[in-house]
């Protein structure tokens, strides 16, 4: 299978600055299928351009025999404009503080995102200010930087979860606040219900109208009634929560709510080394939010809803380099390897409107890859120690040593 670029005979002349590279002897993880198959991988300009064809003369060829190349992963929710270590002290973080430092935050923790095989990240929540320096960064050309989904400021209750980086319907109308968001570049709404709740009919109101105007929404729900409430206005995405009543797990699936409920987020915030610098009604919450997930988990995971991948990169404490924390947790509740990883890549692209070009290892799509050297689709711990890791055909981690021409 050759790209429509691809000349007479299949041959793909390497114009200038564009080396063609091919990756030989490689165990393919074919998401959209949902199988492993021996190919070769042709790369140019940071893009597959050929599956299974010979190598092109002139191609820098590299031979990975007998390893295993997986999509490179994406990350549904995160904070890239926050400071994930401050619990130890060695750093600080305001809120308030200058958006060019807000930015830097974000340099650094996408950085990690890419070291860890991640290349698509949706941020569900940041200071205005904050987020378009992120977002220059990531658009700018001059960072190589993973593609940047965004939300904006989160839309809270008056005193509520998130008010301290977020906005209110008390200073604008909903119209406003989509303006706004689009004016921003935010494909996203992030609302939070919870602990503190909208009422039902202003929550289903408020998703209508992000809907209409061409919006998609995130809800940060982890209580029964903000997570019922969620998914019955119609929630693209519930952040947190799972849902284990049969009715809802019905509703769900006939309205395709999507969960992303970052359940190693859940465990490793109520950690000691983290919880000593949290208030007791802090940690009474992060209690009750990981008793719950435990609590919904079976039924939910039986009843075929969804659980995508999120790290809530930025909150204290967590990082990307929780990742496969997450994917090992949900391969622990039962769910099969293959399966883990459709939801870590093509699942989760699809759900960004992004499946064009990320997700899967694909002709035409943006040469992602993680490579390592056993099968992930065995145990999901390989994906812990890649050898290599590909975005845009750039090598942002490289542990072939000689291997790598």
């Amino acid at each position: 299978m050759t790209s429509p670029a691809a000349g007479p005979g299949g041959e793909l002349p390497i114009a200038a600055g564009g080396l063609v590279r091919h990756l030989t002897g490689l165990t393919v993880v074919d998401v959209r299928r949902a199988e492993t198959r021996k190919a070769s991988v042709t790369l140019s300009r940071g893009r597959i351009i050929a599956l299974d064809e010979p190598a092109p003369e002139g191609a820098e060829t590299i031979d990975l025999d007998g390893c295993w190349a997986t999509p490179s992963f994406v990350d549904m929710h995160a904070h890239v404009t926050f400071e994930p270590r401050i619990h130890d002290g060695a750093v600080g973080f305001d809120f308030d503080e200058t958006p060019e430092v807000g930015g830097l935050r974000a340099v650094q923790n996408l950085t990690e995102a890419l070291r860890n095989g991640i290349c698509l990240v949706r941020d569900v929540g940041g200071r205005a200010p904050h987020m378009a320096e992120a977002k220059r960064h990531a658009v700018s050309g001059s960072i190589l930087l993973p593609e940047l989904v965004t939300s904006g400021e989160p839309l809270c209750l008056p005193n509520g979860h998130g008010s301290v980086f977020g906005q209110h319907l008390t200073q604008s109308t909903i119209d406003e606040v989509l303006e706004r968001q689009a004016a921003a570049g935010h494909e996203w709404l992030k609302i939070m219900n919870g602990p503190e709740l909208w009422p039902d009919d202003e929550l289903a109101r408020i998703i209508r109208s992000a809907h209409r105007a061409g919006m998609l929404t995130a809800v940060h729900a982890f209580t029964p009634d903000g997570i019922r409430a969620a998914v019955r206005a119609g929630a693209t995405t519930v952040e947190h929560g799972m849902v284990a009543e049969a009715h809802l797990i019905a509703e769900a699936k006939n309205r395709s709510t999507v969960f992303v409920p970052t359940s190693y987020c859940s465990w490793i915030s109520l950690r000691a080394r983290f919880i000593v610098s949290q208030p007791a009604n802090e940690v009474a919450i992060l209690d009750y939010w990981h008793a719950y997930l435990e609590q919904c988990r079976p039924a939910h995971i039986a009843g075929g809803l969804p659980v995508l991948v999120g790290t809530d990169a930025g909150c204290a404490p967590c990082s990307f380099d929780d990742y496969v924390d997450e994917l090992i947790r949900f391969e622990r509740w039962g769910i099969a390897p293959m399966e883990v990883i459709q939801n870590a890549t093509i699942r989760a692209a699809e759900c960004l409107k992004r499946a064009a070009s990320f997700g899967s290892i694909d002709v035409g799509k943006w040469a992602n890859l993680v490579v390592t050297e056993h099968d992930p689709t065995v145990s999901l711990a390989a994906l812990r120690y890649p050898i290599l890791v590909l975005y845009k055909g750039s090598s942002v981690f490289n542990a072939l040593g000689e291997r790598w021409p």
